[in-house]
């Protein structure tokens, strides 16, 4: 029976661009079994493809907003231009940088030095574009100074959005009306595949949306613990085996490969 496993990147499968080789060894080996296999990531597509390539079957990307399927853009749920404008205004009162995301561009405003240099290293110079044109936008991520600044941001957006927080300065975004979860939804109906058939895999508070619409719900032992509460699985930590040992206790996998 063919199942379907989403998995999350950062602090799941990876810590920046650092993926432990068996992670990339259990993805080849449950695509190669004949099961389908979907980066499910706040991420731009073009920064998840470039780690992942072919290794999986697609990406569903932009906190859910943003499905691929063998390399082709199969759904896309855009910001429409009065969200944009809304959230875009509402940051800049509370005097927020931020991002949005495109499908090949990253239009940003008011970040940092550090935080332009990332951008440069992580998304390529050529993606970052600071007018944001007429091009379709699909999730954003913000940036805080200090707890305080956050605070007030989560507080005056607690009703829209999702904040899963990178502890260091930023976070990426998830609005409530369209999340990791709906991303999962329409690829189960589209391959009509049941919960009980699907594996989601995460570690941040994004990720309990996953967890809704899957029956096999894997936390890393990284993992927030609101993340750990709704789990059927808890496993070890993401770069200390924490993907094989979750397969192998699935009966997926061999635990050593």
């Amino acid at each position: 029976m063919r199942k379907i496993f989403f998995f999350d990147i950062d602090g799941t499968l990876a810590t920046g661009n650092n993926i432990p080789i068996e992670n990339l060894a259990a993805l080849k080996k449950l695509k190669d079994d004949g099961h389908l296999t979907f980066i499910c990531s706040g991420r731009a597509p073009f920064y998840a493809m470039s780690l992942f390539g072919d290794l999986v079957s697609g990406y569903i990307c932009c906190n859910g907003r943003y499905i691929i399927y063998e390399g082709k853009r199969l759904h896309g749920e855009v910001l429409t231009k009065e969200e944009f404008a809304w959230y875009e205004r509402k940051f800049q009162e509370l005097d927020c940088p931020y991002f949005f995301i495109s499908d090949d561009h990253i239009y940003y405003h008011n970040v940092s030095i550090k935080s332009m240099e990332y951008m440069k290293k992580a998304y390529g110079e050529q993606r970052l574009i600071s007018n944001p044109g007429d091009l379709p936008y699909y999730i954003f991520n913000i940036y805080y100074r200090d707890d305080d600044h956050k605070n007030k941001i989560f507080t005056e957006l607690a009703d829209k959005v999702v904040f899963n927080d990178h502890k260091g300065g930023s976070a990426d975004c998830t609005t409530i009306d369209y999340d990791k979860g709906h991303g999962i939804s329409y690829l189960l109906d589209y391959f009509k595949i049941s919960k009980e058939d699907a594996y989601a895999f995460g570690d941040g508070s994004n990720d309990v949306a996953m967890f809704r619409e899957v029956a096999n719900k894997v936390a890393m032992g990284n993992a927030v613990e609101e993340l750990k509460k709704e789990a059927s699985f808890v496993s070890g930590n993401h770069d200390e085996g924490g993907i094989i040992n979750a397969l192998a206790y699935y009966g997926l996998i061999k635990a050593v490969m």
